[in-house]
């Protein structure tokens, strides 16, 4: 594997794109989108280069401080406490949060509102909100 090879990888493994990670291994900015993508993908291809990739981000989560495992097991052990404690609001607040964490909680439009120059053509704002947050 060549260094720059080695450079695009870990880049990968940090969680860059294929075509960021790229400009930066490969010194690319002047490159064409087209192009940059178009090689990104072609290396990501190679299967010594994904190997490294996989074998740098496996390193990485074995050094997480905390990982996402570790989140829900608390969580889990929380609202058992609060389960065998009769605390349903505690109970409530781990399911959210649990919830939360996997994506249960899809954004929702939260209102809309209407701004500007009555007499002028109406654009239109809009706030998301979570719905963990009504």
């Amino acid at each position: 594997m060549t260094p720059k090879q080695e450079h695009f990888a870990q880049c990968i493994a940090d969680k860059m794109t294929q075509a960021d990670a790229y400009r930066v291994a490969y010194g690319a900015d002047k490159m064409k989108a087209a192009t940059i993508h178009k090689r990104a993908s072609e290396l990501m291809l190679d299967g010594e280069i994904t190997g490294r990739v996989k074998e740098l981000q496996e390193r990485l989560a074995s050094k997480s401080l905390w990982t996402r495992e570790m989140s829900v097991k608390a969580l889990i052990d929380a609202y058992e406490i609060a389960r065998d404690t009769n605390n349903s609001g505690s109970m409530t607040g781990a399911i959210k949060e649990i919830n939360a964490m996997h994506g249960y909680n899809a954004p929702k439009l939260a209102r809309t509102e209407l701004v500007g120059d009555p007499d002028a053509p109406l654009r239109t704002v809009i706030e998301w909100q979570r719905s963990s947050e009504e």
